[in-house]
């Protein structure tokens, strides 16, 4: 039983980073009808960008963080107008944004790799004492992944469902060309968007970083917050987030009691089984209700 709830937790956390991915993609999905493939290469940057802040300036983890976060969006920015908005503005087909995104992900991955080179890295004084609940050993930074990670998505709820601008992404999610009729900048509320992007992104791949190791092809993680995004429902946030859970947990389960080589098969399985028996996911919503 103490075994169950040490890998529950563990699972949680995981799931917690990915429903940070998995939002991240949902969010751009919902307004704009593609996926952004980039966003695995932003997860890096932000790793890369922590790690170097601690290691090379002895920054303290908290301004590390806020320096990654800060780099990470003007990324994410920056990739939204040179390689997304020129082709929204020309109205060009869905799929030559994908194409875009992968390009942008290559890009972005071997200039990692060019620069950082393709070793693994491991946060410096990341090894933080065990929480001991009776039997149980519960990771300490799996408690600060997990509780940051809720934290930042509650953020995001209150921006998305309590502000003008989240308003206005709400808006634009149903029907963009209407909302732009209404007054809504589209413009503007792509940059809100692909900042909050480069917020998830650069969050998630700190954590992820500080559990496992910073390499340039790390960010091939998120392949399991689509999934996850898939299962829940793709465009819904809070499907997304359970999504993201069941996955975590599913995950842990597998490595924990059978075997961790096991973990991507199961994965790719629940996901064929979901669609299988729920072709929109586990909550999937029409069009107009989508986030």
């Amino acid at each position: 039983m103490e075994l169950f709830i040490q890998q529950l937790i563990s699972g949680i956390s995981i799931g917690a980073i990915y429903a940070l991915l998995a939002v991240g993609y949902a969010l751009v999905y919902s307004v704009y009808n593609f996926t952004n493939w980039a966003f695995d290469s932003f997860m890096a940057f932000g790793a890369f960008m922590a790690f170097y802040a601690i290691s090379s300036f002895a920054l303290p983890f908290w301004a590390a963080a806020i320096v990654s976060i800060f780099l990470t969006i003007l990324l994410s920015v920056g990739a939204e107008k040179l390689a997304y908005r020129p082709l929204r503005l020309r109205k060009a087909p869905r799929l030559f944004m994908m194409i875009s995104a992968m390009g942008v992900n290559l890009a972005i991955v071997n200039l990692m790799n060019k620069f950082f080179g393709g070793i693994f890295r491991k946060f410096p004084g990341d090894s933080l004492q065990s929480i001991f609940v009776g039997g149980v050993s519960i990771g300490r930074m799996d408690l600060i992944a997990g509780g940051i990670s809720f934290g930042v998505l509650a953020l995001l709820w209150l921006f998305l469902y309590r502000t003008k601008w989240g308003l206005g992404i709400r808006a634009s999610s149903i029907d963009l060309p209407t909302a732009s009729l209404m007054g809504i900048n589209n413009d503007g509320m792509a940059l809100i968007i692909f900042a909050i992007t480069g917020v998830l992104s650069s969050v998630a791949g700190v954590f992820y970083g500080i559990k496992y190791a910073v390499f340039p092809m790390m960010g091939v993680v998120t392949i399991k917050a689509m999934i996850a995004s898939i299962i829940g429902g793709l465009g819904s946030l809070p499907a997304a987030i359970v999504g993201s859970m069941l996955l975590g947990v599913l995950e842990t389960l597998v490595s924990g009691y059978i075997s961790s080589s096991y973990r991507d098969l199961f994965s790719f399985m629940f996901l064929i089984v979901v669609l299988l028996f729920f072709p929109n996911g586990l909550m999937g919503k029409s069009a107009d209700e989508k986030l």
